[in-house]
């Protein structure tokens, strides 16, 4: 009973924000345990775009996608030479490289992040908009928690 005299005793915008961020948790738990897995069973690994469509508008799409948004290793420092472009054949300016155990020649070469680097970029661009979901939907909530506490101002 002490939580919902807390609740009431605060303004309507602040009271709107807690009940987008519930409410954003809420949608997480039913895509998680409910519109994912009907969706999984239903057409296994090859699922269709249409079925991204109600995660997509709820946001809940994008802390899955945060691979695909997040530039690769956006934290780190380029220090580990990689080879883009590998060849058996020696070629002008190529490099002595031993690629999956084969030896060659590599024609390109580029700079990564550590792997231990890139992931924890990964992990900090996941949980980051995992974040930035639940401060919109509180803002979401505090703007109309604030129109409904304008309109019974009046």
């Amino acid at each position: 009973m002490n939580i919902k005299k807390w609740f009431r005793s605060k303004k309507l915008w602040l009271r709107g924000g807690i009940i987008g961020v519930i409410i954003c948790f809420v949608l997480f738990l039913f895509n998680l345990f409910i519109y994912f897995p009907i969706i999984n069973s239903a057409y296994g690994s090859m699922i269709p775009s249409e079925a991204l469509i109600l995660p997509t508008i709820t946001g809940h799409v994008f802390p899955v996608l945060s691979m695909f948004i997040v530039p690769y290793g956006w934290l780190c420092k380029f220090t580990e030479p990689t080879c883009a472009y590998w060849s058996a054949e020696s070629a002008p300016g190529a490099i002595p490289w031993t690629m999956e155990g084969t030896p060659g020649y590599c024609i390109e070469q580029e700079m990564a992040p550590t792997p231990s680097c890139a992931d924890l970029s990964d992990m900090i661009g996941f949980f980051g908009l995992i974040l930035l979901l639940f401060i919109a939907y509180f803002v979401i909530g505090a703007i109309v928690g604030l129109i409904i506490q304008k309109r019974k101002a009046k």
